[in-house]
């Protein structure tokens, strides 16, 4: 099997102006956000965004303009409110959202794993998503003549996603829960594991669950501890609020441009963004 590791800027390297973005994670926990800032670095454009419930790195996306469209049911912070950078881009009509279910993102992930031109389903018959999605087509089932509508396949061109630990080949093993990971590792044309850390095979094989992500799924792998940071990742360390506060505080504040600055532009790296942040912070929020 071919050694898959390699730096985050070669790791980043992968994904193209234009593409179709997935970002594993959800909300405030397991976010690729080491990943996320080296894309900010790289200058990436034109980004669609496909994640299931969306937060810091698609906000931290759109306000640094490395992404046009939004596919999500959701973007926020949870109990920390809205997401700032999305929202004044969608008021100000900068960015194109296409109105996501969690069921429409499921099942188009899934449709593309069975290599169909559709699947169908009840649960949005009636409602408005259908008047917002011209893609989306009501049809009568040939076997039972029920209304049904059909919904297309989704196929991220990269998919980012962080785990616990992987080894060098790309197998990669996910403490915790799992969410849409491994239907988006799938159903994407190519993925990047960042890992918290790296670690002989025999370990994964050890490991409850073993490979979540099999090494034949995954294009590049990067060692990136506290890489997920200021989201959290279990077992190792849970989310930064002091951090995420900051952030929040900065960007409603017309002060995103200054947290750009201060933490990816003048961090070349992701060791000099852990240094910025410094590890007496780090420690506090270890599990």
């Amino acid at each position: 099997m071919a050694d898959k590791l390699i730096s985050l800027s070669e790791a980043t390297s992968l994904i193209k102006d234009g593409d179709l973005l997935g970002i594993g994670g959800m909300s405030l926990y397991r976010r690729p956000m080491a990943l996320t800032r080296e894309i900010i670095r790289q200058g990436i454009k034109n980004l669609g965004i496909l994640t299931f419930i969306a937060g810091l790195p698609t906000d931290m996306l759109i306000g640094a303009h490395c992404a046009s469209q939004i596919r999500s049911c959701y973007v926020g912070f949870e109990l920390f409110g809205f997401a700032p950078n999305f929202r004044k881009a969608s008021e100000n009509g900068e960015l194109e959202i296409v109105e996501e279910t969690e069921l429409t993102i499921v099942l188009g992930l899934k449709a593309t794993l069975l290599q169909v031109p559709h699947l169908p389903t009840r649960g949005i018959r009636g409602t408005d998503v259908m008047k917002v999605r011209k893609d989306l087509k009501e049809y009568t089932c040939p076997l039972s003549g029920e209304k049904l509508v059909a919904l297309p396949p989704i196929k991220p061109d990269v998919s980012i996603i962080h785990v616990s630990m992987a080894d060098r080949m790309g197998n990669a093993h996910i403490d915790g829960a799992v969410w849409l990971d491994e239907d988006l590792a799938k159903a994407s044309k190519k993925v990047v594991i960042s890992a918290e850390k790296i670690v002989e095979t025999e370990e994964i094989i050890r490991a409850p669950g073993r490979a979540n992500i099999p090494h034949f799924m995954v294009d590049a792998v990067v060692r990136t501890p506290f890489g997920a940071h200021p989201t959290s990742c279990f077992p190792f360390y849970t989310y930064d609020i002091k951090h995420i506060r900051k952030y929040l505080e900065m960007s409603r504040n017309n002060g995103f441009s200054e947290y750009l600055n201060t933490y990816v532009y003048q961090t070349k790296t992701h060791e000099e963004y852990l240094d910025r942040i410094g590890a007496s912070t780090l420690s506090k929020i270890l599990l």
